[in-house]
This record gives C-alpha cells, structure tokens and sequence, in this order.
C-alpha cells in the first residue's frame, strides 16, 4: 500500500473539479489508503512528492504540477458557495415541511464548496417508502412556486431535483459502476446534509463497509455537517396524518400513473448516455451520467 500513491490519487480526482487540497483534506480524502495514518505522515510524504516534482505547494495547498492557478479558482469559489448555501437554507426551510420528507442533502460541488458560476444547487432527498410520488411532487411545486426549480435552460442558482430515494434504497454500492467508481465513491462520503440527522446515520451505517473496504474513504463525524433544520414541525405532522392510510394510498397511486408515464417517456428520449431508475424506491433523474469521463480523466492525470 504505496502513501505516495494514494495521495497523488487524491489530488488528481480533486484536480479534475479544479479544487486543490491542503494537506488536512488530503488526510480526510485520502483514497485507498487503508492503514492508520496521522497527519505528520502525510505532511513528510507530501514534502518528498514536492522535492521531487510529483507535486507543487502554492501557500497551503497542494497541486498537480503546474496546477498553480487553481489556488485563486477555489478562493473566488468560496464567496460562491456561501452565496448558494445561503440560498438553499432560505429556501429549504419550506420543503422540509413536505409530508414524508426524512432526509435531505446537498450533493455533488456545493457540497465541498466548490461551485462555478454556473452550478445549480443538487439535492438528493430521501422519502418515506409509500409516498415517493407525492412527496416528490409537493417538493417540485414548492420549489416552481417560488421560481427556483431548475428547468429547461433555467439552471444557475436553482434546484436540481434529480435524486430521489427511500431509506430502502440509500445504499448506493448498488450504482456503482464496475470495476471501479471513485467518482459515486466521493459524491457518497461528501454528501453534506441539512435535514434529517437520523437518516443520515442510517445512511452512513449502509454505506460505511463498502467506502472503507473498497476505497478506503471514511464518512466525517456527523456533528461536522452542516445541520440547519432539526425536528418535525406541527405542519409536517398535519400533513402526513392528512395522507396516511387509504386515502393517502389513493392519492399516491393517482400521482403515479400521471407522473411515471412522463418519466418513463422522458427517460426514452434521453438515450443510453443518461443515468435513469424509476421505480418506487428510487426516483434518478440524470441527463448525462459523466462517471465514465471523469474515470478517464483521473487516470490521465496519474
């Protein structure tokens, strides 16, 4: 097990975003990397990589060689990311009242703050089993309401709603990609939720085994997440008292055959390039599924 190697791993995926590491987040992110490892360890190794060019230090980060401006991307991205995260508390703070809602996460950049100017805001948001499709559609209407849903070519600054599952179906090994998925792997331990502490430790639980003994990722302590809304409100009760039992079957199995019909004529349209499950346990909605691309350009890097 080379540290060398691993940390060079994990530079190169980062560089692929355009996000240099100081070295504490390397330790955090350190990729296949499966012995105990303190930060002085990384520190000595990073220094050898630097004296012998595998690497460059730009003030505390670090950088593939001649990577050196990615240091000014990431600090104008922060202003970014503060902006965004700013945003999605103040509208979240609705959506968390959506019957059934148990979970809700931000994913993908903004998750490790590194946003372009161009980035919508992706949410991955887990249901109580029984009532996807209703929750799902209350979500959306809050969201179009309020004119901050992205669709069409409206998608800077806006909500992805693209990732919808139960907790029956939070394990994401079942998506991985074959041999290998570094990509799935970091979206899963980067995860950053705001709702639903409960959830996210079921959520860590079933995907902690596979991060570790494949990739050797470990999930950061749950106090660390960014945690803005905690509890279920009188509405949120109300609600799903409203859509319990019979009747909220009814109304579930209404929703679905209007809104599957779409999906699925939706998900024919996009082609083999997209990533799309539709059933009652996941709701994936990606136009485009890049994991392959970024595999590629991570293995060129190294």
């Amino acid at each position: 097990m080379n540290l060398q190697r691993s940390i060079l791993q994990t530079i190169a995926f980062f560089d692929i975003f355009n996000f240099p590491l100081t070295a504490e987040e390397i330790e955090r992110n350190l990729y296949d990397y499966k012995k105990p490892i303190h930060i002085k360890e990384i520190k000595g190794t990073l220094g050898e990589m630097e004296e012998s060019e595998m690497v460059e230090k730009v003030h505390d980060y670090f950088v593939l060689k001649d990577r050196g401006k990615l240091i000014d991307i990431r600090k104008s991205r922060r202003f970014l990311a503060e902006k965004l995260w700013n945003r999605t508390r103040q509208y979240c703070q609705y959506i968390i009242h959506v019957p059934f809602v148990k979970m809700i996460a931000v994913c993908n950049n903004l998750a490790y703050d590194n946003p372009s100017e161009v980035s919508d805001i992706d949410l991955f948001i887990v249901i109580e089993k029984g009532r996807m499709w209703t929750a799902r559609l209350m979500v959306s209407l809050i969201l179009q309401f309020y004119g901050v849903r992205r669709h069409g070519n409206k998608v800077i600054g806006r909500f992805c709603l693209s990732f919808f599952v139960t907790p029956e179906a939070m394990d994401m090994e079942k998506l991985e990609q074959k041999p290998s998925d570094p990509y799935l792997a970091y979206w899963t331990k980067l995860l950053m939720p705001i709702y639903g502490k409960k959830t996210y430790t079921q959520f860590m639980e079933m995907n902690e085994g596979w991060l570790k003994k494949k990739y050797g990722l470990n999930f950061e302590d749950v106090k660390e997440k960014k945690f803005s809304f905690r509890g279920k409100s009188w509405i949120k009760k109300f609600w799903e008292w409203l859509f319990k039992g019979k009747r909220g079957d009814l109304i579930e199995k209404i929703i679905k055959n209007i809104l599957e019909k779409r999906s699925q004529k939706k998900a024919k349209e996009l082609g083999p390039e997209a990533s799309i499950v539709i059933s009652d346990n996941m709701l994936k909605f990606h136009n485009q599924d890049r994991r392959k691309e970024y595999l590629e350009k991570w293995e060129e890097r190294l």
